[in-house]
């Protein structure tokens, strides 16, 4: 880690790849330090388990004496179809993508709400609206999202935090392009958007920038759709 110093400081979960990897490297070029919870990184941090990411908290906040952003982009979706998908599957997902949603802003709550400034960005999906018999694990995941951000915002604002959400539509992300199921969709998605193009991480992380940003103090309980204009709402 860097040495202390006067500018924001953000966590990103999942920033190593695809989205996260978007975000993190926007959130650098708007002067940010970005510090990543991500198990594939060399500084590994399982953001499903309390004790480590609270450890890791402590160290940002012993090096940077702050934590001004948290963005949690972590997420998978394996697909099974719903009379395939085991206890254990759903149990995966729902950690992964959930469980640390509570766990990392848990841990940073407390620093944000003692400074009376904080900006937490939950990346959700757009498979909460559409639905998917394949992705039923999924799309349940991202839709407690929503309503975690919703709730947290009630409370967060009168300590200068705000709360929103991102639902990144079909975006082209490595773990995407990786999967047959979901690389096949594309030429469909993409003819049924106003904007008739695919979606870049670059487009979720210009989003997750103004959410992060001074300038965004009066939104919070929100939920920004990323998606080209497949869907409103």
């Amino acid at each position: 880690m860097t040495a202390a110093h006067k500018g924001p400081v953000a966590v990103v979960t999942g920033g190593s790849q695809g989205i996260g990897q978007a975000v993190t490297d926007r959130l650098t070029r708007d002067g940010v330090t970005v510090e990543v919870f991500d198990i594939g990184c060399e500084a590994a941090v399982d953001v499903t388990d309390p004790n480590a990411v609270a450890a890791a908290v402590s160290r940002i906040v012993r090096c940077h004496r702050r934590i001004d952003i948290l963005v949690n982009n972590v997420g998978i979706f394996p697909h099974a179809a719903f009379d395939e998908l085991d206890f254990g599957a759903w149990r995966r997902v729902l950690a992964t993508n959930l469980d640390s949603v509570f766990v990392c802003s848990k841990a940073v709550y407390p620093w944000m709400k003692q400074r009376r400034y904080g900006r937490i960005i939950n990346v959700s999906s757009s498979a909460f609206f559409v639905g998917d018999f394949d992705l039923t694990h999924y799309a349940a995941s991202k839709g407690g999202i929503i309503g975690f951000t919703r709730s947290l915002a009630k409370g967060a604002g009168r300590h200068g935090i705000t709360v929103n959400s991102v639902a990144p539509g079909f975006i082209e992300t490595p773990g995407v392009l990786a999967s047959p199921e979901e690389r096949a969709l594309f030429d469909d998605i993409v003819s049924e958007q106003s904007i008739p193009r695919r979606g870049k991480p670059e487009d979720v992380a210009a989003c997750v920038s103004y959410l992060a940003s001074p300038e965004a103090s009066f939104i919070t309980g929100q939920l920004i759709n990323v998606d080209g204009g497949h869907r409103f709402i």
